[in-house]
């Protein structure tokens, strides 16, 4: 009879190397250990309730069990996806650039497409940072924005000699209505970039 590396009683045939109870690892000696498991087990439920219970819908059943997770909240477990339905945004959003050169001609700066597969992740964040620099508690970035896209747009001895950014939206009827409110998109200046003199 001998111990094997998880601390059990096996049966030997003499020629395995013979391990002693003493050399059993801590972590192999707790997972195999009646009390061991016990610990393992609540753990596991404990985790469960942390992850899965702050995500049931709103209402009275979550109000009643908010104590239970407030734990994992303190130590940043928490993850809330409220962000996704049933409350679906009821307006798309755009933010555009129009660039006027000294030359005369007229471009329209939009966010960059990237490739569907990993560009999307690049693509989220300029979603984001529309949402966010449209705002008007956020001027602070309307003009880095600008002198940014004239650093972009100037080549060849041709500079822009004004940027101007305008919010874009379009309004949504509630999910399940037959056609969008507006038919075109709603536009705002808010915000004109000028090449000093």
């Amino acid at each position: 009879m001998g111990v094997d590396r998880y601390g059990r009683d096996v049966e030997t045939t003499g020629d395995e190397p013979r391990l002693d109870r003493e050399h059993v690892d801590r972590h192999s000696a707790l997972v195999t250990s009646p009390a061991g498991r016990a610990v393992v087990i609540v753990a596991m439920i404990v985790g469960a309730v942390w992850l899965v219970g702050p995500n049931i819908p709103r209402g009275e059943l979550q109000s009643d069990l908010d104590g239970l997770w407030r734990p994992a909240t303190k130590m940043g477990l928490l993850q809330d996806w409220g962000v996704f339905s049933p409350n679906p945004r009821s307006e798309s959003l755009d933010v555009q650039a129009r660039i006027v050169h000294d030359d005369g001609t007229i471009e329209v700066w939009d966010v960059p497409d990237f490739d569907p597969v990993i560009g999307a992740y690049r693509q989220y964040r300029w979603h984001k940072w529309q949402e966010r620099v449209r705002l008007n508690n956020r001027e602070q970035y309307w003009r880095p924005t600008a002198l940014w896209l004239a650093d972009q747009y100037a080549r060849d001895g041709v500079q822009p000699v004004s940027i101007t950014l305008v919010r874009r939206w379009l309004d949504h009827e509630p999910v399940g209505s037959p056609a969008p409110r507006d038919s075109d998109w709603n536009e705002f200046e808010f915000y004109v970039w000028e090449r000093d003199a």
